[in-house]
């Protein structure tokens, strides 16, 4: 078996990560035991997903702040159990004040990582950190906060429903008095798909589902301009 982990920010993240893992790259979730993994400093356990010998573990840190103390817990973790780990994906909203590879190299420093790349490696564990929200936005309403929801935005601006609603997005604008941030675009998102449920997450699972069937070229440019698909296409390897 091959182990590669996915460690993400939160709830609205997983739901985004286990979309993609299981509709577009195959995997299926296959509840996989792996010694000790939920001592690693969370309180939710992981996903696992399986596709040929290769396992996927998604680790949801709950939040931003956490995600350094659960990376450092789980490379302990990987050494005090003896893990054969094959790879650690590290996604993140991109922060505007920090470098993403400063991040992880501030984040993994007391285990002397080396640099190869776009990679940082300990032993034979490469973790690759990405940072979420690299794309631009044509809408002059919005602002470009590199952000998982940046990228929801950027899809509903190419299969068009931002055009469609370009009244109420103006008119929001007015009320906040300030540009749009990526996440009030997902409440009016909500309204043009007429989702009632009860947290963000099923809408993301939703949206990105139905765009998966119907007009998966889409989703195939999103991953690729965004750098998602280079990404994914490690961790799921």
């Amino acid at each position: 078996m091959k182990l590669n982990l996915l460690l993400v920010e939160g709830p609205t993240d997983k739901v985004f990560f286990e979309t993609l893992i299981e509709n577009v790259y195959g995997f299926k979730k296959e509840n996989v035991e792996i010694e000790g993994l939920g001592e690693t400093g969370f309180n939710l356990p992981p996903i696992t997903f399986k596709k040929g010998d290769t396992v996927i573990a998604l680790i949801n840190a709950q939040d931003k702040n956490r995600m350094k103390r659960v990376l450092k817990n789980i490379l302990s973790w990987v050494n005090f159990h003896r893990i054969e780990l094959h790879k650690v994906g590290v996604a993140r909203d991109i922060d505007t004040t920090q470098n993403i590879m400063e991040w992880a190299k501030s984040s993994l420093r007391q285990f002397h990582p080396v640099v190869k790349g776009d990679s940082f490696w300990i032993g034979e564990i490469e973790i690759i950190p990405f940072g979420l929200g690299n794309i631009n936005i044509e809408n002059p309403n919005i602002e470009g906060k590199k952000e998982l929801e940046l990228l929801l935005t950027a899809l509903a601006e190419k299969e068009s429903t931002l055009s469609q609603f370009e009244r109420s997005l103006n008119q929001l604008k007015e009320d906040a008095q300030r540009k749009l941030k990526p996440k009030d675009v997902m409440h009016v998102l909500a309204i043009a798909k007429d989702y009632d449920g009860d947290s963000m997450s099923g809408l993301y699972r939703k949206f990105v589902e139905k765009l998966i069937n119907e007009k998966p070229e889409l989703i195939e440019e999103l991953l690729k301009e965004s750098g998602l698909k280079e990404f994914l296409d490690k961790i799921t390897g």
